[in-house]
């Protein structure tokens, strides 16, 4: 049923009859003026006079990755204070809701909230398996889910009840420009390729692999390496047959270092490039690579509020940002509230409609956001992100953060 509801004014007088009927007439036809009903196909939510509009926050709050659930909050904490933590009048209110980045917890938080009609979205999860996980309940309460971290291209692809979007490029992204950057800037015509056997990573080295073949070149080894492996006999052995100009390493840092470390031993293989995915982008990494060089692929930010952004961050927590997770949360946070501050109708008192399908068509309908990132536009799929990829130079004695080499942008072939 169309939901409609009128604001009622108190007022104290004492006139004639008939002054009374000719102002009780024009009474009413103001608060009809004043009706907002509601006829969108997924229902509203109504956000009345002094109430909040309520945003959930679903990341890991707890557990091991809990320090990466608190700087995406605050990449969210600041997107808010930014409109002095206010829209259209209402106060918003955040919701700490923890996923703890797993799945089951996931699930769990969002069922204790299953049927809340006052959430207006939710920013999260940070995790990709977490957001396939409570995907199902996002979609039975017709919510919308912007995540600012979870980049598995699966969550964007045949989207038929479009309920997610993501601020964070889809991660096949970064090793399609490391194919071109090797390819195209390097010259690098055969390379090898390790990767261990998690999702993530064996999606990058396949992802890699096809495009760098694609282009022309040759990958002569994919190896693969399985958690806590400690003999790489075999498979550099493998790889030194072939002679690769470049080594693509698809792996987390505790087989990274064990692997340029034995790369560095290698007469053959100590001579080709190596070049890294996101995953290696740390200080720590960089500080265990001895006198050995790294590239690697991370996002590309820069402009002028991305720079204000990362000093004000660095002076308010005493350090800058350890990933690029607080940029993509704080533009998720950003899309979300311009785009209830586009469809939401406006009462005569304040009081507010907006329509949950109207929300969804409003996000995906390529109308430009300036975000940190860049200009944020999200298509059908539900991929918004506005940042390409840069290539950073890695090792020991450079200062944090590194500098980027080369840059990739979303617009290329």
């Amino acid at each position: 049923m169309p939901l409609a509801f009128d604001v009622i004014t108190q007022f104290n007088f004492k006139p004639h009859w008939l002054l009374t009927l000719a102002v009780l007439g024009l009474f009413l036809s103001a608060c009809r003026t004043n009706s907002l009903t509601c006829d969108d196909p997924l229902g509203c939510v109504v956000v009345r006079p002094n109430n909040p509009i309520r945003v959930g926050m679903l990341l890991p709050l707890s557990g091991a990755t809990a320090v990466w659930g608190q700087e995406l909050s605050r990449g969210i904490e600041l997107a808010v204070m930014d409109r002095n933590g206010e829209l259209l009048g209402h106060d918003i209110e955040l919701i700490p809701l923890d996923s703890a980045c797993d799945p089951a917890v996931g699930e769990t938080t969002l069922e204790a909230v299953d049927g809340d009609d006052t959430l207006l979205g939710l920013i999260g999860p940070a995790c990709s398996d977490v957001a396939q996980a409570v995907l199902p309940t996002v979609r039975r309460n017709n919510w919308v889910l912007i995540s600012p971290t979870s980049s598995a291209p699966v969550l964007t692809e045949n989207q038929t009840n479009l309920a997610f979007f993501r601020t964070v490029p889809s991660h096949g992204q970064q090793a399609t420009a490391a194919a071109h950057f090797a390819y195209e800037e390097l010259g690098v015509r055969q390379t090898a390729v390790f990767h261990d056997n998690t999702e993530f990573n064996t999606l990058l080295a396949q992802q890699f692999s096809d495009t760098f073949a694609g282009l022309g070149g040759t990958v002569s080894v994919q190896a693969s390496l399985t958690t806590g492996q400690s003999d790489l006999t075999a498979v550099l052995a493998e790889a030194a047959s072939s002679a690769p100009q470049l080594i693509y390493l698809a792996l987390f840092e505790p087989e990274a270092v064990l692997l340029v470390n034995r790369l560095a031993e290698s007469n053959t293989l100590n001579r080709a490039t190596l070049l890294g995915s996101d995953s290696l982008f740390s200080a720590s990494f960089a500080n265990k690579l001895g006198q050995t060089s790294l590239l690697v692929t991370n996002p590309a930010f820069s402009g002028d509020a991305y720079d204000a952004f990362t000093a004000f961050w660095t002076v308010r927590y005493e350090a800058p940002p350890a990933s690029p997770g607080p940029v993509y949360a704080y533009d998720a946070t950003l899309l979300l509230l311009e785009a209830i501050e586009n469809v939401a109708e406006v009462g005569q008192t304040g009081a507010l409609v907006v329509g949950r399908s109207a929300l969804r068509q409003q996000l995906a309908s390529g109308e430009a956001v300036q975000g940190l990132s860049g200009t944020l536009r999200c298509g059908p799929t539900g991929e918004c992100a506005a940042a390409g990829y840069g290539v950073y130079e890695l090792n020991a004695a450079t200062a944090w953060p590194p500098p980027m080499v080369w840059q990739y942008l979303n617009d290329q072939p």
